[in-house]
């Protein structure tokens, strides 16, 4: 039982390729399998880290991944979207911000933990952004998957840039940890 959440984490990796696939190939039914394998991978988020603190068994790999999981998953849905003009117009900066910060925190990882900085750990915050950024790319996902459900599109759309907004002020806090 100990290997399970990394093993949820990695699966979180592996289907990445899968979902982009079905969102790509615009259908009903692959509309269906998007949103299942959306929401599975959103649900093994949650869990890798629930069943990892619930039985004691956090491990550096999984401590390692887990971020790698959420930025990838992110990452590839935002470009996906901007690919398939889900995300258009000025939302596309939101999408950018994300992805910039995502890319930058990561890089503060590596710098810090081959420094003497600060080791940077999960804030509250940060769990926050992503759960809202999942949020959003999930309503923009049901709301452009049916169109009786476009009408949810602006709440996505806002959600994002909410996100980025949470993304900045995350970013910067990781910033100060690091260099003050």
């Amino acid at each position: 039982m100990s290997k399970v959440p990394n093993f949820l984490t990695i699966s979180r990796i592996i289907l990445l390729p899968l979902l982009a696939f079905f969102i790509i190939n615009d259908s009903q039914f692959n509309a269906l399998w998007s949103i299942f394998l959306f929401f599975l991978i959103s649900a093994t988020d949650f869990f890798d880290g629930y069943i990892a603190r619930k039985l004691n068994t956090t491990s550096h790999l999984g401590k390692m991944l887990d971020p790698i999981a959420d930025k990838l998953f992110v990452t590839v849905i935002i470009i996906i979207f901007i690919y398939t003009r889900d995300i258009e117009g000025y939302s596309i900066i939101a999408g950018m911000l994300i992805i910039s910060r995502e890319i930058f925190i990561s890089g503060l990882r590596e710098f810090a933990a081959h420094s003497n900085a600060k080791i940077l750990e999960v804030s509250k915050l940060g769990k926050y952004k992503t759960a809202t950024q999942i949020l959003s790319l999930f309503i923009i996902l049901i709301s452009t998957s049916f169109s009786s459900l476009e009408i949810s599109y602006p709440l996505g759309i806002s959600l994002l840039w909410i996100a980025a907004a949470m993304s900045l002020i995350s970013a910067y806090k990781y910033y100060n940890t690091v260099f003050n």
